[in-house]
């Protein structure tokens, strides 16, 4: 059989950016080039897709193992390409197909100045039938798709679904708070999935910043990282939060809630993001709730983005099995923001919070924690 030599790469919803598509398409390309660094292709841009020239020594495997997790990518497919004529074509996909595959054939002719037509072409396989080495049956569950454009000729029996959603960059930076559970992982795969740049940032329970980045919490941001290229976690310390609210008590989960937003938005205005994702969903735990949401949110000017929260934890679940992250978060891990508060409060005010802020000192707590922060970039 033929071996395929290229690789043909489809993007969907990047054509309904209107005046901007050409500035998306760019910034996917400059991310499938990250991907595929050290690879050996060609990258030829076309008008709805690109194609990927292999050369001698090229891993396909390797390579659409890499773009499946290219976000901005519709589906793409192994093929084979073929010169533009009616015979080139059925030669090429005798050398494509086994003894023992039975096909239908669907033909996609972009040019319509190619000849004969779409039922034209399939008219010319059923004549040739006999000669072809594999057999046409137009109930067969294996499709032939044939792409014919104005540039090349490609065809396929296999297609791989792409990421989808939007080029990571194209919807700027945004600041992830991090935690050691399973949920903000996920909220980082969406949040990505739409086209932001991640910063991590988790505030821990050590006594030093680099015992945060060499545990598991460097491992999940390197499994996100293969995603969205190389992304910057910031590692703040927790004991300077504990300290100040001991006197916080029964608000102690919320108002560690607003603490980790202020310090997000302290991380954004230090790398110009726009946004702070959290795995946050309704009704999950004490400071989830829509109450608590508000107070503790109270005062934030950057957006605060929820991807997860109307999900419930099985679909969180299931996502984080699916992108690699579950069996990290699930790793034995203390977690400031699995503070055990007798009694929680299920439904602060923003002017209480605002009370027990001033009174815990949450200003100076915030500063000095900034400041004893550490910033690590991971591949």
């Amino acid at each position: 059989m033929k071996q395929y030599d290229a690789i043909a790469v489809h993007f969907g919803e990047l054509w309904l950016k209107g005046g901007n598509r050409g500035a998306f398409i760019s910034i996917l390309r400059s991310n499938m080039e990250a991907a595929l660094a050290g690879e050996k292709y060609e990258l030829v841009n076309s008008r709805d897709r690109f194609m990927l020239r292999l050369k001698k020594g090229s891993d396909i495997k390797g390579m659409t193992g890499r773009l499946s997790r290219v976000f901005g990518i519709s589906w793409f497919a192994p093929v084979v390409t073929c010169e533009e004529d009616a015979g080139s074509i059925i030669e090429s996909s005798k050398a494509l197909l086994a003894k023992s595959d039975r096909v239908r054939i669907e033909v996609e002719r972009s040019d319509k100045s190619f000849k004969p037509d779409s039922q034209g072409l399939v008219s010319r396989f059923i004549r040739d039938s006999e000669s072809l080495g594999f057999g046409l049956d137009s109930k067969a569950e294996k499709v032939l798709r044939i792409h014919i454009t104005k540039d090349t000729c490609y065809m396929y029996t296999d297609r791989v679904r792409g990421a989808g959603g939007l080029p990571v960059g194209s919807a700027g930076k945004g600041v992830v708070l991090l935690s050691g559970g399973i949920d903000s992982p996920v909220a980082a795969y969406y949040a990505m999935k739409r086209g932001v740049k991640p910063i991590y940032l988790h505030i821990h329970g050590f006594q030093k910043n680099v015992e945060a980045s060499a545990s598991k919490m460097g491992d999940i941001v390197g499994k996100l990282s293969g995603y969205s290229g190389p992304a910057a976690a910031y590692y703040a310390p927790g004991h300077i939060f504990l300290s100040a609210a001991m006197p916080s008590k029964r608000y102690e989960l919320v108002l560690f809630k607003r603490f980790a937003y202020r310090l997000a938005e302290r991380v954004a205005a230090e790398e110009g993001a726009d946004t702070i994702i959290t795995g946050e969903s309704l009704g999950q735990v004490a400071s989830q709730t829509a109450k608590n949401l508000t107070a503790s949110g109270a005062g934030i000017r950057t957006a605060i983005l929820r991807p997860l929260i109307g999900f419930d934890k099985q679909e969180i679940i299931d996502k984080a099995l699916e992108i690699g992250t579950y069996g990290l978060s699930v790793k034995p891990y203390r977690d400031v923001c699995s503070i055990n508060a007798k009694s929680p409060e299920l439904s602060a005010t923003a002017e209480a919070l605002d009370r027990m802020w001033d009174r815990c000192g949450m200003d100076e707590a915030l500063e000095r924690t900034f400041a004893a922060s550490s910033k690590v970039v991971e591949a």
